[in-house]
Formats: structure tokens, C-alpha cells, sequence
């Protein structure tokens, strides 16, 4: 095979194509920059789609949705297509990882931007004002000049390699949240799940959250339960064939996501508890009886890793006050809900009445001391207890969304990134949720003093 080695030239781009990387990725498209999106994977999607965790929990406030157009316009695509149902219980949307692939690349190519697939990003340089990161692939090597540059790889890698200060997990050891092996199941008979008095969804899709405590309790006592969990997160039924039931159970302790050897033993544990769970649930779960392991996910679903020490940060205190800064680029109302990184237990604080809504500052995307570079998702600047909320992928979605629009906004008026105001994100985000003919609900982005009757 021939060595191919190239030079990409784009105004903007963006790094890891999971929930904030598309979000990132259309609205600079959108905006009027001309984008390069780039993931290690064949297919967008994230954590969504490579861990196979379709449930995105988009906990609204006193009944009004706090996510930005693009995910709006995301979920409404799949609904159209048949591929989606919402849980007022849980408040997750639900929907099939295949066809989010399919809506994510469609959506942002129709918009005119362009995919790169199948690359590892090895290195990130400045040359003359420029970003010139550089990927290695198959078919060789793979160059990439910019000026602007969004980093959503979850993991912080874009910006580790531009020299950014990074911290990891929480403060006090550096240990993450654990990973999780997601498991679909197929087999399931949703009739006998109902006879034993347990919820469908409309009439047939399965969804059950924090339960099955007993039945755990029973079968580790029968030596048949060896996971470091007291409950199952989340199982959901499947929006294309509610016979098919996705669990988030696993857990995989003390193991970072930026380490490849304990990447690798979290890949094979999970797998190992993928079994335990599939016969757990065959064993205890009404419904289940002839439940057989389906898939797990393509890869282990990460929750916690590197983040990015930015000019502002998030703080737990502020999640539990609800803060709205006056530079808010995005609204959230997730509880904070972290996975003890070396137990069974887990920290979910749900504030009485419903929780508060607290904004999010442009300064949390923006990495100290470098210019033109933005981080989105999980990986912007927060506390480890504060990353524990914001980290829901429609939050991550909006914040890509607000990362992109900053981008239109600076390459428009041919200026730095960190010269574009939180102010002038959110009119633009408002805009957006104005044309989706959804203008109740746009005081939420207009000004602060909006924003904070939230509160």
C-alpha cells in the first residue's frame, strides 16, 4: 500500500465525534465555518453509540426543557423516524445507536461539513497562529491546519497535547468514577415483566431505574453476584424491538481511561460481568426467563478521565445553589450523581422539589493561557463532584453546541475565541431555538437576570 501523507486546511476543528463533538461540529458548520470533524471511530455518536448507552437523560426544570436547538433537532429527526421514546419518569430520551449515527453524520454532512474517521490523533502544534494537529492512520499520516479548535474527546486529548493544564478524576487521589460495560439483551417478554407489576412505557418499551436491590441482595448471598453494585442504574427497552433490553449494571473500579493497559483490563472485566449480569438477570428478573447476552458495547462506556483546569470552573457548590453566571453558555439540572471510584455505592443528591437549575460559564470551555482552543463535554474545567452532573450526554450536546457557536461567531468577525462573550452565545443559541419555532421558552437564554428567576 502506498504511504498517503496530507494536509487538511479548515477554519475550525473538532475533536472526537460523540454528543458535544456533533453539537460542536453542526453549529460551527451551521455558523458559517467550514469543519472538519474527527473521531477514532468509523461513526459519530460517543459514548451514545461506541459504549452503546443510548438512554440520554435530559432532566428538564418545572417542566421546561433546558437543552439547547441542536439536540432538540436531534431528538425530533429520530422521533419522525420511530426511533425514539421519552420517559417522563426518568426523564431520558431513548434511542436505537444505529440510527443515531445515521442522523448525526447526515445532519452535519447535508450542513456541508466534512467527516475524518478511522484517526488517531498523535500530536498538536501551533505553526504561525495556526493549529496543526496531526493524525496517524493506515494509510499514513494526516495533517490538519486551523485556526480554531474544538476538543471533545471526553478524555481532554487535544488539549494534553497543546500543553493545557489538566487535572484528573477528583482531587484528592485522582481517582475517576468507574467505567461501565453496557449489555443488551435479547429474549425479553415484556408481558411477563408487566404481570409481575413492573412499568411499560407507552404501553410496551420496559424502563426501569435504582431497582432489583433485592434480587442483587439474593444472589450475592448465593455467590452468584460478585459486581460492586447494590442496584442497576438503568434498563431500557429498545426503541426498534422492545424484546431487546439495554442494562446499565456493571461497574469496573480503580482503572483510569487514559491508562491503555488498564483500559484493556476494564475491556475484559467488563465482559466478564457482562456474563454475570446477563445470568443475574435471567435468573431474578421477571421477564427474563429466556433472556439470552445479546452485545455489550463496542467499547467500555467511560464516565470520568482527564479535564481541563479553564479560565472559570464549576464548582459542586454552584450545581447545589444553582448558580447562573452572567457568561452561561448552557443550563443544567442533572443531579449530582457520582459512582464511589472504589465501592458500591453512589453519591446521587437530588435536591428536594425537583433540584435547581444552574448555569454553565463560557470560561469553563476555555483552557489557561491558549488561545483559540475549546474543550466541550466532560471534559471542560469542573470539580469531580460537578462533573458528576453536567456530564449527561444532552448537556454535553449543548455545550459542543455552544463550543461551535463561538467558533461561527469568532471566525465571522475575525477574532480570538476567548473575544466572543458568553452574552453573545447564548442570543446566538437563542436564535437557533427561535427558528425551531420554540420562542417559550428563549428568556431562558436572553440575559442573566432571566436566567436566574430559574433559581
Amino acid at each position: 500500500m502506498q504511504n498517503m501523507s496530507s494536509t487538511i486546511v479548515k477554519d475550525c476543528l473538532v475533536i472526537g465525534g460523540g454528543s458535544s463533538g456533533y453539537g460542536a461540529a453542526l453549529a460551527a458548520q451551521r455558523g458559517g465555518a467550514d469543519v472538519l470533524l474527527a473521531d477514532r471511530h468509523g461513526y459519530l455518536g460517543g459514548m451514545g453509540t461506541a459504549a452503546g448507552l443510548s438512554c440520554y437523560l435530559n432532566h428538564h426544570y418545572k417542566k421546561l426543557n433546558l437543552s439547547g436547538a441542536i439536540y432538540r433537532e436531534f431528538v425530533q429527526v429520530q422521533n419522525a423516524r420511530g426511533m425514539h421514546y421519552y420517559d417522563p419518569a426518568s426523564q431520558g430520551d431513548f434511542f436505537e445507536p444505529e440510527t443515531c449515527k445515521r442522523t448525526m453524520e447526515q445532519l452535519f454532512i447535508d450542513a456541508g461539513g466534512q467527516c475524518l474517521f478511522h484517526v488517531l490523533l498523535t500530536a498538536v502544534d501551533r505553526v504561525d497562529g495556526d493549529w496543526l494537529v496531526t493524525f496517524f492512520h493506515k494509510g499514513g499520516m494526516t495533517n490538519v491546519r486551523c485556526r480554531y479548535l474544538i476538543d471533545t474527546s471526553g478524555d481532554g486529548d487535544a488539549c494534553a497535547l497543546a500543553g493545557a493544564k489538566m487535572t484528573h478524576g477528583r482531587r484528592s487521589d485522582g481517582k475517576t468514577q468507574p467505567m461501565s460495560m453496557v449489555v443488551q439483551l435479547g429474549g425479553f417478554d415484556p408481558v411477563a415483566w408487566n404481570d409481575a407489576g413492573l412499568p411499560l412505557v407507552q404501553g410496551k418499551y420496559a424502563v426501569a431505574g435504582d431497582q432489583f436491590t433485592d434480587q442483587i441482595a439474593q444472589a450475592r448471598e448465593a455467590g452468584q453476584w460478585s459486581i460492586p453494585r447494590n442496584e442497576i442504574a438503568m434498563t431500557w427497552a429498545m426503541p426498534g424491538d422492545p424484546t431487546r433490553v439495554t442494562i446499565n449494571g456493571t461497574r469496573i473500579n480503580g482503572l483510569s481511561a487514559c491508562n491503555v493497559l488498564e483500559t484493556t483490563l476494564a475491556e475484559i472485566e467488563g465482559r466478564r460481568q457482562a456474563s454475570e449480569l446477563a445470568d443475574f438477570f435471567a435468573r431474578y428478573v421477571p421477564g427474563f426467563s429466556k433472556s439470552y447476552l445479546l452485545q455489550t458495547g463496542p467499547q467500555i462506556g467511560v464516565r470520568e478521565s482527564r479535564r481541563i483546569i479553564g479560565r472559570d470552573m464549576l464548582r459542586d457548590e454552584d450545581v447545589r445553589l444553582g448558580s447562573v453566571p452572567e457568561s452561561s453558555v448552557a443550563l443544567c439540572c442533572y443531579p449530582i450523581d457520582v459512582h464511589n471510584p472504589e465501592g458500591s455505592d453512589t453519591q446521587f443528591e437530588l435536591v428536594e422539589g425537583g433540584g435547581s437549575a444552574y448555569g454553565i460559564a463560557w470560561e469553563c470551555l476555555l483552557p489557561v493561557n491558549i488561545e483559540n482552543l475549546a474543550a466541550a463535554g466532560r471534559c471542560i474545567s469542573a470539580t469531580h463532584e460537578a462533573a458528576g452532573s453536567f456530564r449527561v450526554m444532552p448537556t454535553c450536546m449543548t455545550l459542543g453546541e455552544a463550543a461551535g457557536t463561538a467558533v461561527a461567531l469568532a471566525h465571522r468577525d475575525k477574532v480570538e475565541l476567548a473575544e466572543v462573550t458568553g452574552q453573545d452565545i447564548r442570543l446566538q443559541m437563542d436564535r437557533a431555538l427561535l427558528e425551531m419555532g420554540e420562542p417559550e421558552l428563549t428568556p431562558l437564554y436572553e440575559s442573566s437576570a432571566s436566567l436566574n428567576t430559574l433559581r
